[in-house]
């Protein structure tokens, strides 16, 4: 059933250029009635205590690579021009936020690379409101997690899952999941960068979608996995990315040299919904 109901959408997200690539693509299209950007850490992370000098190698170059992939992929960033406030980790919750929201009024939200959102905020938010979570949830949950897709040795599990939001991290309903395509050439972070950019177009498809169907299908979350913290994650781990690998898991994989099972996709625009456990 098409609805005739004007659509104004807000996005809550991070300042880093993955983000605003988001922002920006949605805005290009729809036109956003309102933004509200998280001033996050910077893209190059302060450095850790290291065990060894490889290690530290190994650090430097994951960051920098990231940083180069992020320009190489999404350019230059600027803020979409549309209303929006700027606002510290710290203010996310906050009547600052909620002021903003009853301002913009958004009949629709979608979140990207902000913090967890809990009250006041989240009981002002309108009922479609999704979360672009870069993981396959339940399987890959929380931070990191298109990383450790590859040290787990299975970088075809590498994707987004759009889910409503709940208490728990990225454990809401689930409308819709992506894997990117993958190149024999691609590293972690083409194939991160290649996640976002993929989940920002299915966005677009997504509005469109719910503008004609008034609606999405759900997938209610059911299997276990891991939830992963951002401690969880070491120096130490990209030993296996970098040392042991080379960073040519996707390679590797493509070649039938890494055995992983093809994710089971929740699709909001296939025909039927059969899934099975991520």
């Amino acid at each position: 059933m098409k609805t005739d109901t004007e659509i104004k959408i807000c996005i809550i997200g991070g300042d880093h250029p993955r983000h605003l690539y988001y922002a920006n693509t949605i805005n290009n299209t729809f036109g956003l009635a309102g933004h509200i950007v998280q001033m996050r850490e910077s893209i190059m992370p302060e450095t850790p205590q290291f065990s060894t000098k490889k290690d530290k190698e190994n650090y430097k170059k994951h960051f920098n690579d990231r940083r180069n992939a992020e320009e190489k992929y999404f350019g230059e960033q600027k803020l979409p021009g549309c209303p929006r406030i700027e606002i510290s980790s710290k203010e996310l919750n906050s009547q600052k936020t909620v002021n903003f929201i009853k301002k913009v009024e958004p009949n629709m939200v979608f979140i990207f690379g902000c913090g967890i959102i809990k009250e006041p905020l989240a009981s002002q938010l309108p009922k479609e409101t999704i979360n672009m979570h870069l993981g396959l949830s339940p399987r890959y949950r929380g931070a990191a997690t298109l990383f450790w897709p590859f040290y787990f040795l299975e970088p075809n599990y590498a994707g987004a899952t759009f889910h409503y939001i709940v208490n728990e991290p990225d454990a809401g309903v689930i409308i819709h999941q992506i894997v990117p395509e993958l190149d024999i050439e691609d590293k972690i972070h083409d194939v991160a960068c290649k996640t976002v950019m993929k989940a920002a177009k299915h966005t677009v498809k997504l509005i469109h979608w719910h503008q004609e169907k008034n609606e999405w299908k759900k997938l209610k979350q059911t299997a276990t996995g891991k939830n992963f913290l951002a401690a969880d994650f070491r120096p130490e781990h990209l030993r296996v990315i970098y040392d042991t690998f080379n960073n040519d898991m996707v390679k590797l994989f493509l070649e039938n040299k890494l055995s992983s099972k093809k994710p089971k996709l929740f699709d909001q625009f296939a025909e039927n919904d059969e899934v099975s456990e991520l």
